[in-house]
């Protein structure tokens, strides 16, 4: 009996996509997408914060250089840092990672009662709550509104401090990231009049939060420029 004949898996999957790729009118990229679904092609963050597959408790700081007047920003170190923890949280599910993020309630509500007894660090707050790694956030600048615009024009700009401390390092060089980061919000000035000052900061915060959690873990190629499009805030 003659051996049947046949095109191997691998063969059919090419010419599947070949095919969905005249169809659809797609381009040598998407094309790719197609051909290898299996290629891990993740962007690497700046520094990795899983070294090793195990599970890693962190610690949030969010604090103001110098205390905004504006009553709009003064809940921004609040909220910073539960957006971060939302951003952290579905980053390490996409790439199964495990994460315990301590309550940013719980880390504030033990920093007002050691602040009465005297000057507390990042790391001893992560010693504390047994965390691996404290991050602090110094946010340096938040701004709504369109340089000498006053209070009539939408722009954005903030400006944050960060630094990543591991807290169980012998050697005493517990600091092992630090970077200013800096990002501006909408590509051109918003009539106030059009947008509440509170949903233009939760969008710019939404944005800083999705870029720094981008420096430590990996992320997908396309988000890089997906929510800035959707958003109307300038792409990083």
């Amino acid at each position: 009996m003659a051996k049947k004949s046949g095109l191997p898996w691998r063969w059919l999957l090419v010419v599947a996509g070949f095919l969905s790729w005249i169809s659809l009118g797609c381009s040598p990229a998407t094309l790719s997408m197609f051909l290898m679904p299996w290629v891990d092609n993740k962007i690497e963050p700046e520094h990795k914060l899983f070294a090793q597959d195990k599970e890693l408790t962190l610690v949030i700081l969010s604090s103001f250089a110098q205390p905004p007047i504006n009553p709009d920003l003064q809940v921004a170190e609040m909220e910073l840092p539960d957006k971060l923890a939302q951003f952290f949280r579905k980053r390490c599910q996409e790439n199964n990672h495990k994460i315990k993020i301590v309550s940013y309630a719980d880390v504030q509500n033990y920093r007002i009662k050691q602040g009465a007894i005297g000057p507390l660090t990042p790391l001893d707050t992560g010693k504390h709550f047994k965390a691996d790694y404290v991050l602090d956030l110094t946010i340096n600048n938040f701004s709504l509104y369109e340089k000498k615009a006053v209070d009539k024009l939408f722009r954005g700009e903030v400006e944050v401090s960060i630094n990543l401390y591991k807290v169980d390092v012998k050697d005493g060089n517990n600091l092992v990231f630090n970077k200013v980061f800096n990002t501006e919000g909408t590509r051109s000035p918003m009539d106030a009049g059009n947008v509440s000052a509170a949903a233009l900061r939760g969008l710019l915060l939404t944005k800083v939060s999705r870029d720094i959690s981008k420096m430590f873990i990996a992320y997908p190629p396309e988000e890089r420029m997906a929510f800035d499009h959707a958003t109307g805030l300038n792409a990083r």
